[in-house]
């Protein structure tokens, strides 16, 4: 996700005797979620982006898997425009916080 134009592009991971050679799916675009209308789109905001989560983009899922610590660091500067959960499984993902001190207990 491009916070600076709102677009999403997608890498998917290569997957060994999967006949998935993997690399981009998706170039630089700007992406409505599904269920909206062409009249009023909702396009995918940073909160919607959380590790772990998986998305649907044009009738494929994708699960987040990563993020680089940029992300981490600007998510932590404006928290209060970020929901817990994606700060939290960013933090979880950059091991910021122990695994005993998320939600995830057991």
């Amino acid at each position: 996700y491009r916070l600076s134009d709102d677009m999403v592009t997608i890498y998917e991971p290569p997957q060994r005797n999967a006949g998935i050679l993997g690399g981009k799916f998706l170039e630089r675009t700007r992406v409505a979620k599904p269920g909206s209308s062409i009249d009023n789109p909702l396009y995918y905001a940073p909160q919607d982006f959380v590790i772990g989560r998986t998305i649907e983009i044009f009738k494929h899922k994708f699960i987040l898997t990563d993020a680089d610590e940029y992300v981490l660091k600007y998510a932590e500067r404006h928290a209060d425009t970020f929901p817990k959960e994606t700060l939290d499984s960013l933090k979880k993902k950059h091991s910021k916080i122990p695994a005993e001190n998320t939600d995830e207990k057991q």
